[in-house]
């Protein structure tokens, strides 16, 4: 069975991409087809991060391992796309380039019985913005700290 995931970049202008992947591909795959569907650096760190409903950030599975010596620590490769998109609308937050902060909304939308391996961009929408938006760090009486995180063009809510 294929996944369709839509990938969706926080940020003003729409850009999204809907990826048809295989349920028995990882996580580092998507985060492959991601980058090369958003002509992206492919040298640069990524995350994807499980989410609750409200969309804050839980569990970190980053591209790579960070302590080879604890046995908590996961990667991309370990995680199947049927283990982090168990139900219809589960999703996830890829963080892309720790400097520049590109964050995208990723949600399992739909299945497909495309009985192909290959993992492909089915829908497009959009280009890459050249820089990503200014995370500011604000909370309710503008004072600098890290409560709440805002886009600095027309106040985003993250």
């Amino acid at each position: 069975m294929k996944y369709i995931v839509q990938i969706h970049l926080e940020h003003k202008e729409d850009v999204i991409r809907k990826i048809e992947i295989s349920e028995d591909s990882n996580l580092h795959d998507l985060h492959n087809k991601i980058v090369e569907s958003l002509d992206l650096d492919q040298n640069q760190m990524a995350s994807f991060y499980f989410t609750n409903e409200k969309l804050e950030l839980q569990k970190e599975i980053p591209l790579f391992k960070i302590d080879e010596n604890t046995h908590e620590n996961i990667e991309m490769s370990d995680v199947k796309i049927k283990s982090a998109f168990c139900n219809l609308n589960d999703k996830l937050i890829y963080v892309y380039d720790f400097l520049k902060m590109w964050r995208f909304l990723v949600t399992y939308e739909k299945s497909s019985k495309n009985e192909t391996n290959d993992t492909k961009v089915v829908y497009s929408i959009g280009e890459m913005p050249k820089q990503a938006p200014e995370i500011i760090f604000k909370s309710a009486n503008n004072s600098q700290i890290a409560d709440d995180l805002y886009y600095d063009e027309d106040e985003y809510l993250i």
